[in-house]
This record gives C-alpha cells, structure tokens and sequence, in this order.
C-alpha cells in the first residue's frame, strides 16, 4: 500500500508546471491532515545554507518575508535569530501547521493565508527576502510577476535568498527547475546577483539538487 509520503510526492509531480493560484485546492489537498514528516520538503532543522549565507554577509537582523512558508520551519528560524518575520502561504493547513510550531517555540510571525503573488506588502518595507521552493513552483509567465513582487518589497540594500530545483529532465518528481542562464535571467537590473551556487535540498528521503541564488535590490 502507498504510504502518505509517496503519495504526497506523487502528487507533487502531477502538480508539475500549475501556478499556486490554479493551484489553490491542489495545495490545500496536500497539506489535509498531514504530519510533517508526510512532507516531501520538510526538514524539522533549517537549511543550514541560510544561517551560512547570513553570515558570510554579515547581515544583521531586521524585517523578513518568507514566501511559500509551508511548515514554518525557517520563518521560525529566522525570528529565533532576531528578525521580525512575515510568512506568507497560500495552504491553510500550511499556516496552521507553520503557527503550531511557532507557538511551540515561542516566537511571533505574522502569518498571512494568502497567494503570495497576490500578496502586496508595503513598498520597501523588507531588508530580507527568503524562498525556499517557491519560485520553481510557477510557470515562466509567472516570474516576472515574482521579480516584481521581490523587488517592491525589498529595501535598497536589501536581499532575496532562492533556492530552488535544478532542471533535470529524467527527475521524477517535482518541478521541472531551473538550468543556471534561467535563474539568472529572472533577476533584472533592479538586482545586482551576489552568489549562484549548486547546492542539494534537505527533506526526509530526497537530496536533489538545487540552485542557491543571493542577490541584492539596487537603488532606483
């Protein structure tokens, strides 16, 4: 019998190539009486290339959007560090899951419920950008709208951290990704890229390969 997590990661790649706004039953479906560990993507420790980049930049602590939070698992670790995170997704099982944990580690996030591509936040309002995932969910006609929602709400200065699936063609899950020249393509002149690295994802069976992009929002 097909246990939780195969299926969930079935579906993932049936999901393949949907936007989250098409998606919205598809992802409220996956997160319906999960536990985490049914999660493809879940790690109950941060991506320790986050804390890595954080440091290596010296970034101090201040205002953090984390799109596509699902479990909550790096917005919780980003507001343990410091920072005053808002975490935005667009599962309702995502966000109460997300809000468990926080509570259980007694940090405050703002949660938003929402799509996050329909999620405006105050312009300039945020010092960091985090996604982990969430990009290589969409379609190309949807990254500009990405870039733009980046962009608008990143401070001068401020950084977008994406991790995201390399293409692999003969992957059976999952997005299809990004080859280098895409992922780099997705940034405008508005972004100045401070690192593009191969790096692996973390989850409880999988390590597939994956894109680190660091960038910083240039002055208008």
């Amino acid at each position: 019998m097909e246990t939780q997590l195969e299926w969930r990661t079935r579906q993932i790649r049936i999901g393949t190539g949907e936007t989250l706004s098409d998606s919205y039953n598809w992802w409220k479906a996956i997160y319906e009486d999960a536990r985490p560990e049914d999660l493809p993507w879940f790690s109950p420790t941060p991506d320790p290339d986050l804390s890595a980049t954080l440091n290596k930049l010296n970034v101090k602590p201040g205002f953090a959007l984390d799109l596509g939070s699902g479990p909550g698992v790096h917005a919780i670790a980003l507001a343990k560090s410091g920072w005053k995170v808002t975490a935005v997704d667009i599962s309702p099982g995502a966000i109460d899951m997300a809000s468990q944990f926080a509570g259980e580690a007694g940090v405050k996030i703002d949660f938003r419920n929402a799509d996050v591509l329909s999620f405006h936040p105050m312009p300039s309002s945020f010092d960091l950008i985090h996604d982990r995932g969430f990009l290589h969910t969409l379609g190309p006609t949807k990254w500009r709208e990405w870039t733009d929602l980046v962009a608008a709400a990143l401070k001068p200065g401020g950084l977008v951290f994406a991790k995201e699936f390399i293409y692999n063609p003969d992957r059976r899950f999952g997005p299809r990704g990004f080859t280098k020249l895409e992922l780099e393509n997705v940034l405008d002149n508005r972004f100045r890229i401070e690192s593009l690295e191969e790096t692996t994802f973390r989850g409880p069976r999988f390590a597939p390969a994956a894109f680190l992009l660091v960038a910083r929002r240039e002055s208008d």
